[in-house]
């Protein structure tokens, strides 16, 4: 290569710089196309790390899931449109002993044992409508045997909302399903033994009630003839154990009712002062045969008319007094009826209480005496017999009547049971107060049992009297002499001695003061001898139990007639009328033309009772000993004598029911004739189902001869609606309203 020539040296120059700097434009070019590259390649490389990276979160998850479906146990499945299985996991395969390959692309149905329809779906039917699923239990055949599952399917759908697959979801409840099953077969024998037990209780009831209503009726028969002292009292031992009897066996029937839900509540007006001093007069004679004292102590605040069951109210005073006299040695028992603040609706709170100067009771006790069979004396050598049941009935009555029963006691300082219970006050009843008709009388009052002294007090200030409460002698010599007084009440005989010289003292010491003498209504022998004359030591006199309305009118009187001491006083038989609120007496038998009754009855001595009571009545009696005997007697009456069946239940050959069936089936007058079951059954059902056969009343044995004498009244010259006898059948007694 020949040198360049000097001229030409600039030119090359030139030439070689501008190759120069295209060369390094093209490095510079080439070098960032190549950091480009690698920065595109980083890119990708992260890109492919990230994709790494949730594969194997995907795979992990999908792990999980496949470890979740496999560990919990139950068993899952898919269908595809067809019903074929996309998909099985291994606790169906090892349920049902088939391997995957085997069931995938197969429709399944699980085999069901003989006598049972499959349920599981094989299409989509029934999964279109909200909220897109199934339940159901299944007993299928499994590799274990027959197994219940409990099925859940549901509709799979894609992001359109297109139904694609059917997913199903179940769960081995065998042992559910088997202790389902032993606890309704434990309902079901449960059940059985509750009918058994009712069925118990209706026939023992009546298998008891029947000699004893021969025991109780015969023995009242007995009573009524002339007997000898130690005859009446052997014969009222009798009657008084028999009575005893009947109280256990309705306490036992009363407790099986409540505890079997049949007991029903009667709504009715009401006066609640009349119920508490009755059952205060009807246990009165119970508590003086043991020297109590028996007082009713009523607030003025109590309405005089209120709504609800009066019946059960009464049970519930009767069994709470009861008690308290049975469990009380000397003092006496007070039946008390307050009102505490009303509730809505027109209701007004009442509260019922019994105190007694009983044995009491300890905190042991206090916790256990509304249970059922339970007694304040539990031991073997326990003084008080019963059946422990009362206090347990009157709790359920009192919560069943929307109240509620406590009890305050101590160990031998007797007891105070309370029944709060809220009850409707009567239409019209308002809060007016009570008239004042004693305001400005003064009494002095002995206060020698001290439950009837503060009682009488009470009563007497409610009526706006003014009062005082006396110990003895010295006591009404200092009262007398302070002040003058209108009234002197005092019993007969006390611990201040004889009641009489107490007037006497009191007449002395105040020439112009009335008084009025206390006593049971066994003292009434000598009232003669104490009221009856002008020199008799009393202006008048209460029988105690006391009640209000007496005391007030008894005081009345003498205020306003001014009686005094030898004034000429017209004595006791001006009272008579006043006299009848005080002391109780037996309801008369109502009077009825005689009947001809058929008395249909199996037991001898139960058909001679009921006989001697009709007879007694002046009734004619035709006795048959059997249903089929009394349907002879009807049919063989073709003139129509007969008035009224009396119809015991349970007879050999045709009982009761059949009888009256039959009766009511005659095509003459006779199938319109009263039919009275007369039965020992007691349970609440007996009576309906008397009824439902077609008898038109209903007399539990023992039957007593004022409810009977009754019943006859209520009955005598109708005719049943209940028989068949064509329109128009002739007959004087059949054509009575």
């Amino acid at each position: 290569m020949s040198p360049i020539p000097v001229e030409q040296m600039p030119l090359f120059l030139l030439g070689l710089a501008a190759v120069l700097l295209l060369g390094i434009e093209a490095w510079r070019r080439a070098a960032a196309r190549a950091r480009a590259h690698r920065a595109e390649i980083e890119i990708l490389e992260a890109r492919i790390e990230t994709l790494r990276d949730e594969k194997w979160q995907l795979a992990e998850r999908e792990e999980r899931y496949r470890d979740l479906v496999r560990a919990q146990g139950d068993l899952i499945l898919r269908k595809d449109l067809q019903g074929r299985l996309t998909y099985v996991n291994d606790v169906f395969c090892d349920t049902f002993g088939r391997d995957r390959p085997e069931v995938i692309g197969h429709p399944f149905v699980p085999e069901l044992p003989e006598g049972q329809r499959p349920r599981m779906l094989a299409s989509f039917a029934g999964l279109a409508m909200p909220p897109y699923r199934i339940r159901y239990d299944e007993r299928t055949l499994t590799a274990r045997g027959a197994r219940w599952i409990a099925w859940e399917e549901f509709a799979i759908r894609d992001d359109d909302g297109k139904l694609i697959e059917i997913q199903a979801v179940g769960r081995d409840v065998t042992d559910r399903k088997e202790t389902e099953e032993r606890l309704a077969e434990a309902l079901q024998q449960a059940k059985d033994a509750n009918r058994a037990k009712s069925l118990f209780l209706a026939t023992m009831s009546h298998e008891i009630r029947t000699p004893m209503n021969g025991v109780i009726g015969m023995t009242k028969l007995l009573l009524d003839t002339k007997l000898n002292p130690s005859q009446r009292s052997y014969a009222e031992a009798v009657r008084a154990s028999g009575e005893a009897l009947l109280n256990i066996i309705n306490d036992i029937l009363d407790y099986s009712k409540i505890e079997a839900g049949k007991v029903t509540l009667d709504e009715v007006s009401f006066d609640p002062r009349a119920v508490i001093e009755s059952v205060a007069e009807l246990l009165a004679p119970r508590a003086f045969d043991k020297n109590l004292d028996v007082v009713t102590e009523i607030s003025p605040s109590v309405p005089r008319m209120i709504v609800g069951d009066e019946a059960r109210i009464r049970q519930i005073l009767l069994n709470l007094a009861g008690n308290a006299i049975k469990f009380t040695v000397e003092g006496g028992v007070a039946l008390r009826l307050l009102r505490a603040d009303d509730g809505p609706g027109g209701r007004a709170e009442l509260v019922l209480e019994v105190e007694d100067t009983g044995i009491g009771m300890d905190e042991h006790a206090r916790e256990h005496i509304f249970d059922e069979f339970a007694q304040a004396d539990q031991s073997h050598a326990r003084r008080y017999e019963g059946t422990g049941l009362g206090l347990a009935i009157t709790k359920r009555l009192a919560i069943a009547m929307g109240g509620r029963v406590e009890v305050e006691s101590e160990q031998g300082r007797g007891s105070v049971f309370r029944v709060s219970m809220p009850l409707r006050r009567a239409i019209g009843e308002s809060d007016a107060p009570f008239p004042a008709p004693l305001s400005g009388l003064r009494a002095i009052i002995l206060n020698d049992r001290p439950l009837v002294g503060r009682a009488l007090a009470r009563a007497a200030e409610a009526a706006g009297a003014e009062t005082h409460l006396v110990s003895g002698r010295e006591a009404l010599t200092a009262a007398l002499r302070a002040a003058p007084a209108d009234i002197f009440i005092c019993p007969l005989d006390g611990a201040e001695g004889e009641g009489a010289a107490l007037a006497a003292h009191a007449r002395a010491l105040s020439p112009g003061i009335g008084t009025l003498l206390l006593l049971r209504p066994q003292d009434r022998a000598r009232l003669d001898e104490l009221t009856g004359g002008e020199n008799a030591p009393f202006d008048g006199y209460l029988v105690r139990p006391v009640r209000a309305a007496s005391l007030v009118a008894r005081m009345t009187a003498l205020r306003v007639r001014g009686w005094m001491p030898g004034a000429g006083a017209p004595g006791t038989r001006d009272y008579d009328d006043v006299m009848t609120e005080t002391e109780p007496s037996p309801p008369p038998l109502v009077a009825i033309s005689p009947l001809t009754v058929l008395v249909a009855e199996d037991n001898e001595i139960n058909a001679l009772l009921t006989r001697t009571l009709l007879e007694h009545t002046g009734h004619e009696v035709r006795l048959a000993r059997n249903g089929l005997e009394a349907v002879a007697a009807l049919e063989a009456d073709t003139g129509g004598e007969i008035d009224l069946v009396l119809m015991d239940l349970h007879m050999p050959g045709m009982d009761g029911f059949e009888a009256t069936a039959r009766i009511r089936g005659f095509e003459t007058p006779h199938a319109h004739v009263p039919v009275i079951a007369l039965t020992a059954n007691a349970m609440a059902d007996d009576r309906q189902a008397c009824l439902d056969a077609g008898m038109d009343d209903y007399l539990s044995k023992p039957v007593a001869a004022e409810a009977l004498s009754e019943t006859l009244a209520r009955w005598a010259g109708r005719r049943s609606p209940r028989g068949a006898a064509p329109a128009g059948a002739s007959g004087e007694k059949a054509n009575h309203a």
